[in-house]
Parts: C-alpha cells; structure tokens; sequence
C-alpha cells in the first residue's frame, strides 16, 4: 500500500497566510501567518488522509539561480518585519513537533518540492504539494498533485496532469518551455518581452518544444514576433533554465521521519505562543502523540529571554565585548550569547533598494569580536566562507561533535549537537546552552583520545576548506558546451537505435515503462517478479542481459552518457559562477570514515578511467599564465593496510618500491615476476584493493569474469602469501565486537552496533566496515592533515598558489607558472612527511594546462 506524503512550501504558505488573515499575537508576537500556515496543514492531514509530512523552505542567501541572473526576483518586496519574525516561531513549532524542514543552502523550497517529490514517486508512494506558487506545477505527475492556494489558504484547486492539459493544452514538463518564452514578472524572469500567455502556449502546442520554438519558429513564424524570436533566444533560454525546478538536489530525505505521529509533542510550543484553537485541533487528531510528554516527570526550564537588535547595535556591542562568545547562524537570525545575555538579529528583510541584513554584514560588525574574545561558534567554516577570520583559540561544537561520533543521527544541526551530550536544545535560545554543550564535549574528547582528531585535524581543515571553496576551479565553457552537444548527439543516436529494436517510443528513463517494454512486450527473461513497482532494471539486471541482447548493451550506454551530460556537462554549466569558476561545496562531516565529500557539483565522482570522463576533466583548465600542479598518493590505503596490519611480506615490497600488484601476483601464482601475465596482475591488483573493503568470492568473480570456485581460491591463495593481513582483518571484527567501535591510527571512532544485530545481511556489513574504516578513516586522516599543511606552507611562502581542489587520495594546486616547480617541492616534501609509517609514503606530481593534462 502506497503512503502518502503532504510537503508544504513553507514561504508561501506563509506569506499566503500573513495576508490572509488579520493580526493576531502573543504576548507582542504576531502569530497570524503561523496560525493559517499550520491550520491548512491539519486541514489538509484531514482531507487527503495524509500520514507524513515534512515543510520547505528557502535557505538564507542567494541560489544558484541568483549566480547564473543577478536580476532574479529582483522585484521582490521586502518581507515585513512581523512576518519575518514568524518564521523563526513555525520553525520552532515544527520542530517541537518533530516534523522534517527541508532546506539546502543555494536552492529554493521550489527545489526541494521538485527533488523530494521526485523520491516519494519514484518509491511508488504518493506526494502533495501544498504551495501558492504556479511554478510547481510542473512537477505533477502520476504520483505527484499539486495542492495550489487560489486566493488565502482555504480556496483550493488540485493541480494534475490532466488539469495542465485542460487549461494548457499541454503537459507539465512543457510549463518550463512556455515560461520561458512568456517569462514571469514575479520573478523578474524575462522570456522573450512581447510574448504573452497565450501566445506562448500556441508556440510550444505548434512546436512542442522551446528548442523547437526557437530552431524552427524563427523560420516559420512572421513579422514581430519571428523579430523577438530571433533578438531574445538566448533571453528565452536562460529564462527556461532559470523556471525549472531541480529534481536531484543534494537532500538528505527519510520518509519515515516524516510520520505525523509525533505532532501532539508541540502541545507546549502551541501554548506558548497561545496558539488554543490549533492546540485544541491537534489534541483531538492525535491524543496519543504527547502521551509520554505528559507521562514522563515535567521539568520546566526558566524562560530566557532574547533581544532582538539591530545591526548596527550588533556592532556596538562588538567593539565593548570580552569574557566567552557563543555564536551561530540559525534558520533566518544570527544569535549571540555572552555574559548570561541573548541576543539575535533578523537576517534578510531587504527592499529594492537593499538585500537587508546579510550574513557579511554580521561578521563585519562582529569582527572584533574574534580578537576581544573567547568564542565559540557552530559551524566555524560558515564563518570562515563569509570572510571572517576566527582566532586560533575558536571552538567549533559542530566539528567537535563530528569527533565523537561521525554518525550523529539526524545530522549536525545545533539541536543534534546539542542533544548528543544530552543536554535540552532551546530553539528560543540555541546558543544560549552552547557554555555546556563545550564542556561537556571536551571531556567526552579528552576520554576518548580524539583531541588530535579535533584540534589537529578537523579544526585547522575548515579554513583550508573555505579557502577551496572560495578560490573555485575554472572551466572553459566553450568545450563544456561542445561536449554536451556531442553527448546530446550521441544520446539521440542511443535512444533511436533502442526505439528501432523495440518497434515503439517510450520513456528511456522511466523503470516502469522499460520493465514492460523488455519483459512483457519485448519477452526478454525477467530477473524477478513484477512487483507494484513493475520490473527491476537496474544496472545488475541489465548487465546480465547485455551478453545476449543488444537493447540491453544499448540502455546501458544511454543511461550512462545521459547521466554525464546531466550530473556534470549540465550542472557545470548551470553553477559555473559569473567567474567562470565552479566553486563546489565541500562537506566535511558528511561520512563515516572522515572523508571529505564535495556537492553542487560532486567533482569526485567525475569518471577518471572513461574517455568521457577525461573529456570532462579537460575542461577543467588553468588561468592563463597559470599551471595545475597534481598531487596523488600512491596506493595510500595499501601502505596503510601494510602499516597497520605489520604483514612483513607487504611491508618489504613497498619498502622495495615494488610495483605492489606485481608482487602479490607473483607471490600468489607462485611465478617469477616477470612471468607475471596481465591477467594475474589485474586479479592481484582486484584483490589488494577489494581486500580493504571486505572483498567476497561472489565481487571477486564478477570483477574478474570467473567462477566463484576460483575466485575463491585466489583470495584463500592471497591471504596465505599476507598472512598479517588475514590476522589484522579478524582482529578489527573482534575488536569492533568487544569495545562497540573501531579507530583509525590517529584515534578517530566508527562505533558499529551493527556488529550486534541480529540480521545477517546487518552484522555482515558491520564486519566489512569493522575491516575497511580504519584503513579508509586513516587515509582520510592523513590527506587532511597534508591539506592543512600544504595549505599552511604556501601562505607561509608568500605564495600566490592556493589549493582549489581534494578528491579522494589527491591534491590539485593553481599555480603561477613561475611558482610551479616550488609548489611541486612542498607537495611532495609535506604530504610524504604527514606521518611517519613502516613503509613510505609517496605522492606522484605531475603539473598540466587541465585537469586530464595531469595524469
């Protein structure tokens, strides 16, 4: 049985309610916007039999929208003082209620509607969007309706398909192309100026497409309009793009963590903010939800009172503070604690003549805050991102959080920091707390060893981070443009070829429609049973296919460039910024093991033994004068695992400067090495680097294309030649078992309670990562502390190098040519002497005009 999502655009229902409805307040604070938002919200849980939920909104700051045109939404309104304040209020009042707000920095509430509802559909459950924005109905589909605000928050219409078709004449995924010949005023989108709606929906019925319009309407169409066609194509492009809503953001989203169960716990936020007839909604709908707060013993924590000020109040107190600072940007207000007082002030809050408060503007006026004081923050990198300069001695409870435990559940937000050392989170007052919330993880720091892992690593990584980010790696757009229209080509070619083999056209990218084209019309051995969701075509059921069936081979290759040109050549070119730099998003407690992940875009996932990923890498240049100096290391994991595991054989053939996949091919055949053929190479090569992920016969069989009898046989052969390794592996489980965790070498923790649970496939995973996070944790350890040091050496040179990109066990420079024999020396001096292990550490250099160039 399908479930059924309700996602709220937390903006616009807001707004809609604030206009809605006369002013109401508690106690000085307005509360009508709140009150309509979260009375539609329950009306709509009646109406549609919803039993999960989750709220939208816009982040703080501009999007990539904003990067690609300056003048986007550049006619809005400021948004009035007693409405802005009401945002923090329903924010709280979610919270209490333990319902998801979905936001990502850089993408509208637009955005998450698109990419959550495409996650609740492609689940095969179903999605409401509650929203008094026209743009999201493009997103109906199938499992997607639009719940579209006419007029306040009661007059209703839900948007489908077919309603598009009735009132369009066309199909939701074509609004974005009517958009962008018509534009769209509220947003200061342009459109091409003299194309109305109507006009615009007879174009886009005629010629199905924008591309179209513009390709063979400029040929057909006549007098003005063709004119218009012609001058503002490129206006009625970028207005498109500009129009449609992302489906793939980077979000974070579980659906059970969206069941409306638990909203009777924000019984006391709506008392507190009298909010009676919703109190009274919510007591009836769900008399269970707030059974164990009134079970459990009630403590009542004195009201603090926060003042909110004024920026240039902000400053002034700035120049007079001293003692310790508590800092931190949350939702849409910066707060301060210091000396027992709390203080916020509203970000945002601009009119047409200014963007309002930013967050430059706060740490402008805080600037002297960083040398008066003793201040800790949440999030330093944020910070640091801004242009703000932290003093050494800055204390970040987000990264000290990250120390303790890499697996915080619910993610690293100040609530979850805050509750992970178990102290209350007071969203009235988040850093109000952050005095103990210090202390108590520098005890659970010191306990556990980490305080390297903290003060060493982490701490000193989030300005080398910031730095990354801000500097942004070039991309020379003329060849990211020509490969897209390769690839657009070559998709083309794909899916006629596919068409022409099934006898019909259907939707490549739908499972659904493939899983009948290729089991029920087309007859091709199905892998399994059909489920409610249809057939399973992922890439292990087409692969087995692909032997036999050319359809197969072919939908593997289309979906393969398909995802290039979208997940790369398409978003490259939609966040490049106006800098001509792509300036990623690195995350620095994303993972498990320590590693660094990169977003918006994901740069280390680019391909790097395709040709098309090296074609993409090409584009990925130097300034002119400048050169890319490329540090990687060498088999880093694997002189790990020699270190760690203390197998003397292993130990001796990196000591040697052996080619390591060499020797263990000759010492498990039992050969000379130079009888070594490239088939026994590439099986050792497998091995040595399955091995540290907990490698089985069945993965190495597959890899390999042999049997499981002789995969088999080759790892039992291979941990005989490297017994210290086989020793080492089981120690980590057992260890894993007996103390609940593992450690890297420099202390970091992955606790595993999966080693202790019941389900097999569970307990099975916990070994593997028993085996692999100290080897992967400790390689991670190891290219942060070489980043902060390289970092470190070239701004103590004076140099004009920076750092502009990590991805995985390597290190890309830019680099005035004049510099680059000098930046080639401190790579290779400081990441070879990061630490000290039983073999050595190698990092190979290499320097080139692009990123591909380099290797």
């Amino acid at each position: 049985m399908s479930r059924k999502l309700l996602l709220l655009d937390g903006n616009s229902i807001m707004h809609r309610a604030y206009h809605a409805l006369p002013p109401m307040d508690a106690d000085g604070t307005p509360t009508n916007a709140v009150f309509g938002f979260l009375n539609m919200l329950l009306r709509a849980v009646r109406d549609e039999g919803a039993e999960y939920a989750a709220v939208a909104f816009d982040p703080h700051g501009p999007t990539f929208r904003h990067e690609s045109f300056a003048e986007y939404k550049a006619g809005r309104a400021a948004t009035p003082d007693d409405l802005r304040t009401q945002f923090t209020v329903i924010r709280e009042i979610l919270d209490a209620m333990e319902v998801p707000i979905v936001s990502v920095p850089g993408f509208e509430a637009d955005d998450m509607l698109g990419t959550v509802s495409a996650i609740v559909e492609k689940a095969g459950d179903e999605c409401v969007l509650i929203t008094g924005d026209r743009d999201a109905f493009q997103l109906a589909g199938k499992g997607v309706t639009v719940m579209y605000t006419k007029r306040g928050t009661a007059d209703v219409v839900h948007i489908t398909p077919e309603y598009i078709f009735e009132n369009y004449g066309t199909t939701p995924e074509r609004l974005v192309d009517i958009k962008g010949l018509m534009g769209d005023n509220s947003d200061n989108i342009p459109g091409i100026p003299g194309v109305g709606e109507k006009t615009a929906i007879r174009l886009i019925s005629q010629y199905g497409t924008l591309e179209n319009v513009l390709e063979e309407g400029v040929v057909k169409e006549k007098g003005k309009l063709r004119e218009r066609i012609e001058t503002y194509a490129d206006s009625a492009r970028m207005s498109k793009t500009l129009a449609t809503i992302i489906r793939n953001a980077p979000v974070d989203f579980d659906m059970e963590k969206c069941a409306l169960a638990t909203i009777g716990r924000g019984l006391g936020a709506l008392k507190k903010y009298k909010l009676v007839k919703i109190a009274e909604q919510v007591a009836k709908m769900f008399p269970e939800g707030d059974s164990d707060a009134q079970d459990a013993p009630q403590v009542v924590r004195e009201a603090r009172e926060v003042a909110e000020i004024s920026l240039d109040e902000l400053a002034q107190w700035a120049k007079n503070c001293s003692g310790e600072v508590y800092l931190s940007f949350e939702d849409d207000a910066f707060y301060v604690s210091a000396n027992g007082t709390h203080f916020r002030v509203l970000l945002g809050g601009g009119d047409l003549l200014s963007a309002g408060v930013e967050e430059a503007d706060i740490l402008c006026a805080i600037a002297p805050v960083w040398e008066r004081a003793d201040v800790t923050v949440h999030d330093i990198k944020q910070f640091y991102a801004a242009g703000a300069l932290p003093a050494e001695s800055a204390y970040d409870v987000k990264l000290a959080a990250y120390a303790i435990d890499p697996q915080l559940p619910g993610g690293f937000t100040l609530k979850k920091v805050t509750e992970q050392v178990d102290i209350e989170y007071d969203p009235a007052a988040p850093t109000a707390d952050m005095a103990a919330v210090k202390q108590a993880q520098k005890t659970r720091i010191a306990e556990a060893g980490l305080e390297s892992v903290f003060s060493e690593i982490e701490m000193p990584l989030a300005r080398v981070l910031a730095d990354m980010e801000k500097a942004g790696f070039l991309v020379d757009e003329g060849e990211l443009i020509r490969l897209g229209g390769e690839y657009r080509a070559h998709i083309e070619s794909l899916s006629e070829k596919i068409y022409e083999i099934a006898g019909e056209r259907v939707n490549l990218n739908s499972p659904k429609q493939l899983g009948e084209l290729l089991f029920e019309k087309m007859g091709l051995p199905a892998s399994g049973k059909k489920t409610q969701r249809g057939y399973s075509t992922d890439a292990a059921v087409l692969e087995n296919l692909a032997e036999k069936y050319e359809i197969a081979r072919l939908i593997l290759e289309y979906r393969k460039v398909y995802k290039l040109n979208s997940t790369y050549i398409e978003a490259l070119l939609r966040l490049r910024g106006a800098d001509g730099r792509i300036h990623t998003s690195f995350d620095q407690v994303a993972t498990a093991t320590g590693r660094i992940s990169s977003l918006e875009p994901n740069l280390q996932n680019i391909p790097v033994r395709t040709e098309m990923g090296r074609e993409i890498r090409r584009a990925f240049i130097a300034p002119e004068g400048y050169t890319l100096v490329d540090a990687d290391y060498s088999q880093i994991e694997l002189r790990v695992l020699a270190h760690m595991s203390g197998d003397a054989a292993m130990q001796e053939a990196f000591r040697q400067g052996a080619d390591i996949h060499l020797s263990t091919a000759a010492a498990v055949e039992g050969v000379a090495p130079e009888e070594v053929t490239p088939q026994m190479r590439s099986a050792a090569k497998a091995v040595n680097f399955g091995i540290v992920y907990g490698i089985s016969d069945f993965g190495l069989a597959k890899n390999l294309g042999i049997s499981r009898q002789s995969a088999r046989e080759f790892i039992d052969r291979y941990l005989a030649t490297y017994p210290g390794v086989k020793a080492y592996m089981d120690a980590c489980v057992e260890t894993g078992k007996s103390q609940g965790y593992v450690s890297t070498l420099f202390g970091r923790r992955r606790y595993l309670p999966e080693l202790k649970n019941a389900n097999y496939n569970i307990r099975s995973f916990g070994e593997r990562a028993a085996m692999n996070s100290p080897i992967q944790g400790t390689a991670a350890d190891i290219i942060k502390l070489a980043m902060v040091r390289v970092s470190e050496a070239l701004r103590a040179g004076g140099l004009k190098s920076r750092l502009i990109l990590q991805v995985h066990d390597e290190l890309i420079v830019e680099a005035p040519m004049e510099e680059a024999e000098q930046v080639r020396q401190i790579l290779k001096q400081e990441m070879e002497s990061v630490v000290k292990l039983s073999v050595p550490l190698c990092a190979d250099i290499s320097t080139g005009g692009n990123w591909n160039a380099c290797k």
